[in-house]
């Protein structure tokens, strides 16, 4: 008695959408969504001056919509605008004009992003599977790797695409027209690798396995939601092929193999020294990046086996013939990948084409497996006991083991924190065209932090943008000749060429082994052996001989020297 009742709780296809039980897991889901959200909102309001890595790179400019005065004329600031997808800004644009700060609101978004990736994902396992337990086991298992590696936490473009990619499957399963167009227009305006996947499933939909031949679908429903769906797409599209950005072109795979920056130690390294299979399968630009976190997702590689046994299984004959819809987003996802690797850098990294659509598949693929072979244990065994350690075993790996496993890195609250107040408090307070020049890693966090410009920074140095990089690597090289050169002139004609008011820089700035750590110098290691002949000459460079004079605040770790007290 006690088996078929749990079996009915587990296991039993719900033909109710808002049944008591349905009810129970979605609820139940929304209540781990939280949980997981809670740590990192307690970490983004434990200080000030705290920020996600994305964030600081793509948010600081959205302080623009609070005071439109900020950053004036700043190459760094404009390129980042231009490139933010306008349904990211538009979004943040209009929570500031309601009152909520862009830095105050990146807080909190993530913890709605979440329930509303949970939402969705819970809905997409019922349709595929009309059982609640699926549904759960779904989201939470999304849930645990996307809080795992921050993709909500960041809550800029990738941050949004989550639930936006999840009601588009949603809606297409559902066969809402109005609701696939809807999503296809968002997706377009937040994250547009996503809304080319989405479009391939639309297409490949249309296509079926019947009577041992592949042909089109006769259903008239089908192209019209598919007709509906890759014409917002081409709508959202063409803008695209007209308009023409003062940042490009683009960079071709052929100029990037040259280029430091996109090797080894390089600011979006790809072309890696020793590629072999990991830069196919694992590395972060160039690979598959399929994550396999819980390992309990391995699993749903294995869904396809179990429609071999139905006798043995018999609840996958319940799983509904809308389950292809997976395999579409397999073949999209690895056809675009494809695509991006022969058109590199056009369709920005093939890697965007599978990271996030992997997570979804093999999220929900799971929970379909694990619910359909608990379902085959309880229909084979005549006893209990076997019953309730099946059951038992599989809640407790479930939902515990990223707390035993990962511990403390989940969920992922591994936030920037700002190391000085006090830098940030007095370049506020200086005019909002203040320009600080350094080759530090600290000049990062600035635009977040301190809302005032800087010459070049680390974080902001991408290469990818032809016309932006050709305008940033002369301002790098220019300040790395100028930091060492013990000639005032060549000081004074680079301070007057960028209008630069302040130098951060780093307290080792001026040793041997900085030539060697610096980010900067691991890049171009010609430009470090150049400064550290420059440092080891008879001279010492300008910027050591007055920097205890021109220093108007430092710490164990850097000095924020005024610039024009070097050259009096």
């Amino acid at each position: 008695m006690l088996v078929s009742r749990l079996q009915k709780f587990l296991t039993a296809p719900e033909d109710h959408r808002f049944s008591p039980r349905m009810i129970f897991w979605l609820t139940l889901s929304l209540v781990f969504s939280i949980s997981f959200a809670i740590p990192p909102l307690q970490k983004a309001f434990s200080g000030e001056y705290l920020i996600m890595d994305d964030a600081r790179q793509h948010l600081f400019w959205m302080q623009r919509f609070v005071d439109p005065d900020l950053f004036p004329n700043d190459l760094i600031a404009d390129f980042y605008q231009s490139i933010t997808p306008s349904g990211v800004s538009g979004f943040y644009h209009l929570m500031a004009n309601l009152g909520i700060n862009p830095l105050l609101l990146n807080k909190i978004l993530p913890l709605f992003l979440g329930l509303l990736t949970t939402l969705f994902c819970f809905g997409i396992c019922i349709e595929l599977l009309p059982v609640p337990t699926v549904g759960f086991i779904g989201s939470l298992l999304l849930n645990q790797n996307l809080w795992l590696h921050g993709e909500l936490t960041t809550a800029v473009s990738s941050g949004f695409a989550y639930p936006a990619f999840l009601s588009f499957l949603y809606f297409l399963l559902r066969r809402s027209p109005l609701g696939v167009g809807i999503c296809m227009a968002i997706m377009g305006n937040i994250y547009s690798p996503l809304m080319l996947v989405a479009s391939g499933v639309l297409i490949l939909r249309l296509i079926q396995w019947e009577k041992g031949k592949l042909q089109f679908s006769n259903n008239r429903q089908d192209y019209i939601i598919s007709a509906v769906g890759l014409g917002v797409a081409t709508l959202v599209i063409i803008p695209y092929f007209f308009s023409t950005s003062e940042y490009g072109p683009t960079i071709s795979a052929q100029e990037a193999k040259t280029m430091p920056e996109f090797l080894d130690k390089g600011r979006t390294a790809f072309f890696y020294s020793n590629r072999g299979l990991n830069f196919w399968f694992k590395n972060s630009r160039s690979g598959l990046k399929i994550s396999l976190n819980p390992p309990l997702v391995i699993l749903g590689f294995f869904l396809p086996i179990l429609f071999r046994f139905p006798r043995q299984f018999p609840l996958v004959e319940k799983i509904s013939s809308k389950i292809n819809i997976l395999l579409y987003l397999i073949l999209t996802s690895i056809g675009l990948f494809a695509i991006a690797h022969l058109l590199l850098f056009k369709l920005f990294l093939p890697s965007r084409y599978t990271s996030h659509s992997f997570r979804i598949i093999l999220a929900i693929s799971t929970a379909i497996f694990l619910i359909v072979v608990l379902d085959g244990i309880f229909q084979a065994t005549l006893k209990q006991i076997i019953a309730l350690a099946s059951t038992v075993v599989f809640s407790f790996v479930l939902i515990f083991y990223p707390f035993f496993i990962w511990g403390k890195a989940f969920p992922r609250t591994a936030y920037t924190i700002g190391t000085d107040p006090a830098v940030y408090q007095f370049l506020q307070q200086q005019p909002k065209d203040t320009l600080t020049a350094s080759l530090s890693l600290e000049a990062d966090n600035l635009p977040i932090f301190s809302q005032r410009p800087v010459l070049v920074s680390w974080e902001h140095a991408l290469p990818y943008q032809k016309g932006y990089y050709r305008q940033i690597k002369p301002r790098v090289l220019d300040l790395i000749f100028a930091q060492y050169s013990p000639n005032l002139d060549t000081v004074k004609q680079f301070i007057q060429k960028y209008g630069v008011d302040y130098f951060l820089i780093d307290q080792k700035a001026f040793s041997p082994e900085y030539m060697t750590e610096n980010v900067w110098f691991k890049q171009w290691p010609d430009q470090g052996k150049q400064a550290l002949s420059q440092l080891q000459g008879k001279q010492q460079p300008i910027l050591l001989q007055s920097w205890n004079r021109c220093t108007i605040y430092q710490n164990q770790l850097y000095r924020l020297v005024k610039a024009d007290c070097l050259i009096k």
